[in-house]
């Protein structure tokens, strides 16, 4: 029996940056880029400027509460893959009511 090397653990995941601050913004919408940059283990710098394109492609607008920010979705839009815009957001981050037609909640 050899004795294999220990593999270098490798660190990747199924969702981009944009992927992962857009799903935290579902489910937290009223986070601050640095709440949010924080529990992404991401720069703040880095939060701010997918938003910015979030916002720019109009996935997410800002809605001002008092001096704070809170985040709002457009999960009709289409995904963004050339391979998958036959189908929009909600489709892979929300799951349907009760009644099947309206998808309101993000998907736990």
């Amino acid at each position: 029996m050899t004795n294999k090397p220990a593999r270098a653990e490798k660190h990747w995941t199924f969702f981009t940056n944009h992927g992962m601050v857009f799903f935290h913004i579902l489910q937290h919408p009223g986070d601050t880029i640095r709440r949010i940059a924080n529990h992404l283990g991401l720069a703040e710098r880095t939060v701010a400027g997918i938003l910015h394109d979030l916002r720019e492609d109009g996935y997410v607008s800002v809605m001002k509460e008092g001096r704070r920010n809170r985040y709002v979705v457009r999960p009709d839009l289409p995904m963004r893959h050339h391979s998958l815009t036959e189908f929009s957001v909600e489709d892979f981050f929300f799951e349907p009511t009760p009644d099947g037609d309206d998808r309101t909640r993000a998907a736990d």
